[in-house]
């Protein structure tokens, strides 16, 4: 999965015939990110479109998409978290690891259901986020890493089999 990284600052290819943005609207984006969300949800329902930050509209988009994809890692990341420390430390397991699995399950089938096309970026996503989790559970119960196996032991159609998922086959 091919990971960008979006800034705040201006991109000086326009993508647009619009007009470019003002000073006072660039002033705005980068003092008062609130203010120019609402200016230009206002202008939007105006239709003023001429009056639009395009270059500033365009990167807060990508950065929405790309915010969803890590909202979705991280819930992926804590569920395997817990259910690593489940299996490899039994004897510690409580009602607050069932409660994270089951708050994580509920968070990633309610974004995937509000945001169906993420279940294609779901199986690089998947990968990073057992990388993460193994380096999670390693520093919470004081286990090494290399005591959890490199791949993970679950599969997405076994912890998510509701979602339907297309995985590639090995």
């Amino acid at each position: 999965m091919k990971k960008e990284k979006i800034t705040r600052k201006s991109n000086p290819k326009r993508l647009s015939v619009c007009a470019p943005a003002s000073k006072i609207e660039e002033l705005e984006y980068d003092k008062d990110l609130f203010k120019w969300t609402k200016t230009q949800a206002n202008l939007l329902q105006k239709g003023e479109l001429e009056k639009l930050d395009i270059d500033h509209l365009r990167e807060e988009i990508e950065s929405l998409g790309i915010s969803l994809q890590r909202a979705l890692e991280s819930y992926i990341s804590n569920l395997l978290m817990h259910k690593l420390k489940i299996e490899y430390q039994p004897e510690k397991h409580s009602n607050s690891w069932d409660n994270s699995i089951k708050n994580a399950t509920f968070q990633i089938e309610k974004l995937i259901k509000k945001n169906p096309s993420l279940k294609t970026y779901l199986p690089g996503i998947f990968k990073d986020a057992y990388y993460a989790a193994r380096l999670d559970a390693s520093s919470e119960t004081g286990l090494d890493e290399k005591k959890f196996p490199e791949e993970c032991p679950w599969t997405i159609k076994e912890l998510f089999p509701e979602l339907n998922v297309k995985t590639k086959k090995k």
